[in-house]
């Protein structure tokens, strides 16, 4: 099939890049797409998505490649990757940034705190911020700053005819709504963002670790201690076989965090690694950023938790973690609450405003034949995980789910289904778990 028409840099199976720039952060899947478009233009976009329609070719939208399940590439699809389109430009008479959609968080986060900002963005540097956004996003700053996609101001989009549209809230409202949310791969490609950004120098960065002997108390802890911790301060925490460990930001100073973290340092097995230090910005940022490796093979999947877990609940968590098959596999935690419950379940297609916190399900493995070992394991503690929450989230999604729209959008999917089919009734875009028109 002929390419013509496709503009910007078109990679396909003959070249010799192809085998390494088809693959994703995931690197258990396995996809061999028909080409890869690198756009560097809005134009570019426009053009893969009419080349598309005139030869009834799928297309699948990538920036930052972390999509879990991959459902940002497939076989025979054209894949727009809009990862050359990464300027970031700081506005500091206003207090924003307008960022392309295929800039990294770590890029954002050093172009910005040199301006004296905080960016309110996820952990993961080499995450994009399209994935992030468009689901919501939440990272160590969203109890005070909100979701990122709360700190949104406006995007532009390149819509199923090839159109550059904007949306905000005064123009395509119902687009804006959508994309804070649902946005990923479902109305159109996202080509720029414009965010609000937060004036913050220091802030007090928490990395505290344990031996194993805790775990049960520290589950009953976290919960307990979420329902009146001060909205400044976010964690996410996971445990293991070997342990736990807990990373966190608190937009105050070290003395205070001391005392808001007083009962997890009083847990036995704390180690010696710990550290609680008021520090720049982006130095917490780049601390952070460090606990994350290479692209490797993993399933993970995350569900929302409104109600308070008993001790049958924590110890049969526990009792799953001692059955993983390795040391790689987690149960993680990832705060909720404080100025995200400030706005209603329809603010945006974020639906989950109430919930206290994620429960995340992960395993990590080498080989690739080992994979059925580590993903059968995820499915049983999904399975009793889903007995003890509510919905699902997006930006953490899973294959198996059966009725995925209600899971990830509760009562805002009927409400999306109707902005689908006003901006793309032919469902140009569309992957396996997209919204139907």
């Amino acid at each position: 099939m002929r390419l013509n028409g496709l503009t910007g840099r078109v990679i396909t199976p003959s070249d010799k890049e192809y085998p390494t720039l088809r693959l994703e952060y995931n690197l258990s899947i396995n996809k061999f797409p028909l080409a890869i478009v690198y756009c560097y233009t809005p134009t570019d976009v426009s053009n893969a998505i009419k080349w598309c329609r005139k030869h009834h070719v799928g297309l699948r939208i990538r920036t930052g490649k972390h999509n879990y399940e991959g459902y940002s590439t497939d076989n025979g699809v054209i894949l727009i990757d809009t990862t050359p389109m990464d300027k970031i430009e700081v506005n500091t008479k206003n207090d924003t940034v307008k960022i392309q959609a295929g800039a990294r968080l770590g890029n954002i986060y050093s172009i910005t705190s040199e301006k004296g900002y905080a960016f309110n963005g996820g952990t993961c540097p080499t995450v994009g911020i399209s994935g992030l956004v468009l689901g919501g996003g939440i990272g160590l700053s969203c109890r005070n700053f909100g979701l990122v996609s709360d700190n949104l101001i406006e995007l532009q989009l390149v819509n199923a005819k090839g159109d550059l549209i904007t949306a905000n809230n005064h123009i395509n409202r119902d687009l804006f709504w959508a994309c804070r949310g649902a946005g990923g791969g479902n109305f159109g490609v996202v080509t720029s963002y414009t965010f609000r950004l937060h004036k913050v120098n220091y802030i007090t960065l928490i990395q505290l670790r344990w031996n194993n002997i805790s775990r049960e108390k520290f589950i009953n802890l976290w919960q307990s201690w979420l329902r009146t911790a001060d909205k400044r301060i976010s964690c996410f925490a996971g445990l293991s076989k070997k342990g736990i460990y807990l990373n966190g930001f608190f937009y105050g100073p070290k003395s205070e965090a001391e005392k808001i973290l007083k009962e997890f340092l009083l847990l036995p097995g704390l180690l010696d690694n710990s550290l609680i230090e008021y520090v720049p910005f982006i130095d917490a940022v780049k601390a952070i950023g460090a606990f994350y490796g290479p692209p490797d093979r993993f399933k993970a999947t995350g569900r929302f938790v409104y109600c308070h877990l008993n001790k049958t609940n924590i110890r049969n968590l526990i009792k799953y973690i001692d059955c993983s098959p390795g040391d790689d596999c987690f149960i993680r935690l990832y705060t909720l609450g404080g100025k995200i419950k400030d706005f209603s379940s329809d603010y945006s297609a974020y639906y989950y405003r109430d919930a206290s916190y994620i429960i995340g399900i992960t395993a990590d493995w080498e080989e690739y034949e080992d994979g059925n070992v580590f993903k059968n394991w995820v499915s049983k503690v999904f399975k009793y995980v889903e007995t003890i929450t509510n919905g699902s989230y997006v930006n953490f999604p899973y294959a198996q789910l059966k009725y995925y729209g209600y899971e990830y959008y509760g009562e805002n999917y009927g409400t999306l289904r109707i902005i689908k089919k006003i901006y793309d009734p032919e469902n140009v875009f569309r992957f396996p778990q997209s919204i139907e028109p």
